[in-house]
């Protein structure tokens, strides 16, 4: 990390996958007006650009066919235009259709000025997910103008070695791109409380473990996933954090925000020089390419 990084979290409710360019165009143009405030990194929720499928009878031919999208698709294509254009660094999430037919993955772009900078692909799946999404290659940390960022999707926050892998490749910046729900009687599992509370401190705790900043787009509002399942409500409760500076900036609730923060390069050597978790780590010679 060469110097401070304005960032910008957005926290929203993806169209339904009919829907997709209504998604593009929230994203574009959220991506114009954040650089009009000077950002240069902005990070969306899992899914933001195709929402998730819509489980049923032919749900999983529906969401190869019709609701996922390829990384050299127009669609990644208009979102690297935008970030040549405002010299931007985005994180979006999509259902990606890969290179074998009827393998879908779950994953975010790290998008750039120069293109696509990473791709990272979900590893973890709860619930009726496993149904529809295969699991990623590989865990990678990417490396571009703004330092090396690691991506994280929702459900992947709660295996910690993930986050350990991104610490182990010296991550300046660790995105979580989610779509935590709230669980209980409003879809998915867990006490709504507990996950609630879980929710608020895993991005400080995971900043302060990794000695990386933490940027935090969860979903909000609510999503009927079809036939059996019914309408589920996401968590919300978006946040930033620095390892050195506690939170930066958080919301208490699931409605449409975005939030700002500047990720302070002397904050991250603050935390690095107190705590020396790279040379105290075992086992030795940890730090290994990708």
């Amino acid at each position: 990390m060469q110097k401070d990084i304005q960032v910008s979290a957005v926290q929203f409710c993806p169209f339904l996958n009919d829907s997709m360019d209504k998604n593009m165009e929230f994203i574009l143009t959220t991506m114009a007006e954040e650089a009009k405030k000077g950002a240069d990194l902005v990070v969306f929720p899992e899914t933001s650009i195709t929402n998730f499928f819509t489980h049923g009878q032919g749900g999983y031919r529906h969401l190869m066919e019709e609701a996922s999208i390829s990384v050299d698709g127009d669609e990644i294509q208009q979102i690297i235009e935008a970030a040549k254009t405002h010299n931007q660094y985005v994180v979006v999430g999509f259902n990606e259709k890969s290179s074998v037919p009827g393998v879908i993955y779950n994953s975010c772009a790290l998008i750039g000025p120069e293109g696509v900078a990473g791709v990272s692909r979900k590893q973890n799946f709860p619930g009726i997910e496993k149904l529809y999404y295969t699991t990623g290659p590989k865990l990678e940390t990417f490396e571009c103008a703004l330092g090396k960022i690691g991506i994280i999707i929702c459900y992947d926050v709660l295996f910690p070695e993930i986050a350990r892998h991104h610490f182990r490749n010296a991550a300046d910046v660790i995105v979580f791109s989610s779509s935590f729900w709230v669980g209980g009687s409003k879809g998915g599992t867990g006490d709504p409380l507990t996950k609630r509370q879980l929710w608020k401190a895993l991005p400080l705790v995971t900043a302060v473990q990794n000695q990386a900043f933490v940027v935090s787009a969860n979903g909000g509002g609510t999503m009927d996933f079809g036939v059996g399942t019914g309408v589920w409500e996401r968590m919300g409760l978006s946040q930033i954090a620095s390892p050195a500076e506690g939170v930066l900036a958080e919301c208490d609730h699931s409605e449409e925000v975005i939030l700002r923060a500047t990720l302070k390069k002397d904050a991250l050597s603050e935390a690095r020089s107190n705590y020396h978790f790279f040379s105290e780590l075992q086992p030795k010679g940890m730090f290994e390419p990708n």
